[in-house]
């Protein structure tokens, strides 16, 4: 009943402030702003201490933490915050954001990302568009009834400004327990994305952050529970890996399009192993499995024996054999390790793969898929077992790597597209690992008359 009289008294100055004319138009983003930073400074401690206070990271990992926030907020559109970091001393898997710039990250999810800095740029950047979108106060002012409010006078918020909070600051704790809604939660994923590319982020972290959290026995975060379907939102982001990818450009340079030939008709096949084990012995036609002749042992060995495989190639840094393998329904790439394991198949919804080609890092594969409309270029990020079509639906005739660019044949030219830069975080002032001197205990041996006695040992420096 208190709030419902409250809100009848904020409606009253509301008309109160129409009718004598008061505020201006001018004045609307001040209140807006003031109101924003105000709910989400009210509203921290409670939340900080519900969460087990700030936890204190060890220096390396917090410098490493606070470069990757660090480069997502110098991104952000919003000149009007100041973005804060607070990691949470809590074992849960979470993350959230208060209006007016503050995101928090649990102790528990930073444990489950690890080392992972594509992935911990998902999640702040996440969190990051939430403030950017302002998806919380706006989320916060629909509830009460007051999205008119801020567009009348900043004179409404001082008269309001302790009940107003009080208020505000209990509807956001309900809000960020229910999620700010479906759309908002999409359109932070999108935001979060295109965040951690422009800040030179691997843009599958999002997705494999929410295959990991899939694998968790419990729901962390909350985030099956006040979130969208996991895997809508793993569809979604998928689907706009092709987004960062440059346009396709013609080749003209001479030595670029020599370079190209003279690799189409290179004999480095991938059939070396790259660390020098193993050598492919693979016949000229399609065959059960694939025989490799181990230089270690001086024997022959047969891998995926119940497979029949078309093509198969090393990648460059030999970790893995991709095989080119014929189904009944098609064709498909089966990735193998070192010891013969199959460790995933690739498979596209578009069409049978006819051909790929490792990248210079061997973390993607592209794949010339045949479909209706003839060959596509698709590019396979093996970490994310994630699939992007970066050839904008042109057909293909060939896909080549050189370098960090991939090239393909399209109606008789060569064209030229590169993925999103990544670049890894590097600690501009790193702390060094300070190493304790050990102290080392030597005894003293004396002698009396027939016998030795062993003195208390002295610490002395090594």
């Amino acid at each position: 009943m208190k709030m419902r009289r409250s809100g009848s008294g904020i409606w009253l100055v509301l008309i109160l402030l129409v009718v004598l004319g008061a505020g201006a138009p001018s004045s609307a983003a001040g209140l807006a702003d003031r109101f924003e930073r105000s709910l989400g400074a009210a509203a921290a401690p409670a939340l900080i201490k519900e969460y087990g206070g700030e936890y204190v990271l060890p220096i390396q990992q917090r410098l490493w933490v606070e470069e990757v926030f660090a480069r997502l907020a110098a991104e952000s559109e919003r000149d009007d915050l100041d973005y804060s970091l607070t990691v949470l001393n809590s074992r849960e898997a979470n993350a959230f954001s208060l209006p007016g710039g503050f995101v928090f990250i649990t102790k528990g999810l930073l444990d489950l990302i690890g080392s992972d800095e594509a992935q911990l740029a998902a999640v702040l950047g996440h969190e990051i568009g939430h403030v950017e979108k302002k998806h919380g106060v706006n989320a916060v002012l629909r509830q009460m009834g007051l999205t008119v409010l801020a567009e009348v006078s900043v004179v409404a918020l001082d008269f309001l400004s302790a009940d107003l909070l009080r208020m505000a600051g209990l509807t956001l704790v309900q809000l960020l327990q229910a999620g700010f809604g479906r759309e908002a939660e999409f359109e932070a994923d999108v935001l979060g994305q295109e965040l951690a590319v422009r800040a030179g982020f691997d843009p599958t972290g999002a997705i494999r952050l929410l295959d990991a959290l899939a694998q968790l026995s419990d729901e962390p975060m909350h985030i099956f529970r006040t979130h969208p379907d996991p895997g809508q939102r793993r569809a979604r982001l998928e689907e706009r890996l092709a987004l960062f990818w440059s346009a396709p450009a013609p080749v003209t340079d001479d030595k670029a399009l020599e370079r190209l030939t003279r690799c189409r008709n290179s004999h480095q096949d991938g059939r070396t192993d790259p660390k020098g084990r193993y050598v492919l012995e693979m016949p000229g036609q399609v065959a059960a499995g694939v025989k490799l002749f181990d230089q270690q042992t001086g024997e022959s060995v047969l891998w995926a024996e119940n497979a029949l495989v078309a093509q198969a190639a090393w990648s460059p840094p030999g970790d893995y054999l991709a095989l080119l393998v014929e189904e009944r329904g098609g064709s498909e790439v089966w990735i193998v390790d070192r010891w013969g394991h199959v460790v995933s198949k690739l498979q596209d919804p578009r069409g049978a793969v006819t051909s790929f080609s490792w990248s210079p890092h061997g973390d993607l594969l592209a794949l010339l898929v045949q479909g209706p409309q003839g060959a596509r270029l698709v590019v396979a990020y093996l970490q994310a077992q994630a699939l992007a079509e970066v050839g904008r639906g042109w057909e293909v005739q060939d896909a080549l790597w050189l370098d960090d660019a991939l090239y393909f044949l399209h109606a008789g030219t060569w064209y030229k597209t590169e993925p999103p830069q990544v670049i890894p975080v590097r600690i501009t002032e790193p702390v060094p690992v300070v190493l304790q001197r050990r102290r080392v205990l030597t005894p003293t041996l004396i002698r009396e008359g027939n016998t030795f006695r062993l003195t208390r040992p002295e610490l002395t420096p090594p």
